[in-house]
């Protein structure tokens, strides 16, 4: 619930913006990686199985449009409710730990972009929150 004492929210804002450009990096770098010539050297499960799962994260990736478009209504209005607390610390969770996935499988680019992404959105919902 907005009040007259509501003011912008600048980091969720960014952290919107934050969101497309995750799920388009999400999607051009796993077109690139299927296009890896030892792709076609796994076994056809563990192929099929990375496939699976990139096109699942695609779909988590446009899903992730809702928050994108919730992070947009929360720079607006703030963040009052515990329903709005609770989605937003899965968020930060769900980055956090995708961000120590990519860590650990060597790919640090992508694991620092999702940890900015992860504070940005931390940082956004802690000014933002009203108790």
């Amino acid at each position: 619930m907005a009040t007259s004492t509501s003011k912008s929210h600048p980091l969720l804002l960014a952290s919107a913006a934050a969101y497309g450009i995750l799920a388009l990096g999400h999607t051009t770098k796993g077109l690139e990686q299927f296009k890896h010539p030892t792709m076609n050297t796994l076994p056809l499960a563990l192929r099929g199985a990375s496939k699976i799962g990139w096109y699942e994260g695609s779909g988590f990736f446009l899903i992730m449009t809702t928050p994108g478009i919730l992070n947009y209504k929360w720079a607006q209005t703030g963040i009052y409710d515990i329903y709005d607390k609770s989605i937003a610390g899965v968020l930060v969770s769900l980055l956090a730990a995708a961000g120590a996935a990519y860590f650990k499988s060597g790919d640090k680019a992508t694991a620092t972009t999702l940890a900015v992404v992860a504070v940005l959105q931390g940082l956004g919902v802690r000014n933002a929150m009203f108790v």
